[in-house]
């Protein structure tokens, strides 16, 4: 019996802990892979994957899987209507619950300009989401907005920033934003290397992430002659 309270307590400390186990107390990450391709000078597609993860390295969390199809109407300016496929682990640790299942439409527009020594992209999305989730299904709709700048350092190298908040048509309209910093690296001449910080706002968590992504970009226009 002497030995039964201190047990007790051993377990009510032990439980404690484990219940304050969460993704805000670990470095996760988000891998990337980019191509576009370009037709014509109207015209591309751009695949795009993405792996997400709790730890560095380990503890699954999201596959992101899309297909976007660009008109480009102007040399600045692109309109673009996607579809995406995502598998969502929304359970830190290790669990038997079936994953949420999301497919994904959107439409976008984007733009680009040059201020100074600055490279900057403005992209307005609207997206419709359709979750499965174990007991239910949804449809939500939310709005994005993306501000990127991007700095030559020189031939080679590069930094990025870039800043997007996420408004939510139903409940908590601004529940999530990120918040990226990195640097970048042209490693061949149409293909570059970033790797950086994402500060990521998510409901009521925030949530540090190292982001490291590979872009490539392939053109099969016709090379004018004159």
């Amino acid at each position: 019996m002497k030995f039964f309270l201190p047990t007790l307590i051993l377990l009510s400390i032990s439980t404690h802990l484990y219940a304050q186990k969460n993704t805000e107390d670990y470095l996760g990450s988000w891998y990337t892979l980019g191509l576009n391709h370009r037709f014509t000078e109207h015209f591309s597609i751009t695949p795009y994957a993405e792996l997400r993860s709790y730890e560095p390295t380990s503890n699954y969390n999201l596959t992101f899987l899309s297909l976007n199809g660009n008109y480009h109407f102007k040399n600045n300016q692109t309109l673009t209507v996607a579809f995406a496929y995502l598998d969502i682990d929304s359970v830190f640790d290790a669990d038997d619950k079936p994953n949420t299942k999301e497919h994904r439409l959107l439409e976008q527009y984007a733009k680009k300009h040059t201020l100074g020594v600055l490279n900057i992209q403005h992209r307005f999305r609207l997206e419709q989401r359709f979750l499965e989730f174990t007991d239910r299904n949804e449809i939500q709709n939310r709005f994005r907005y993306r501000l990127s700048l991007k700095y030559d350092i020189n031939k080679t190298l590069f930094l990025g920033l870039t800043e997007e908040p996420l408004v939510n048509f139903q409940d908590e309209s601004f529940h999530e934003n990120r918040l990226y910093i990195g640097i970048g690296f042209n490693v061949l001449k149409h293909a570059q290397l970033q790797m950086g910080y994402l500060k990521h706002h998510i409901r009521q968590s925030n949530l540090n992430r190292i982001q490291i992504g590979i872009s490539i970009q392939t053109d099969s226009r016709k090379t004018k002659t004159l």
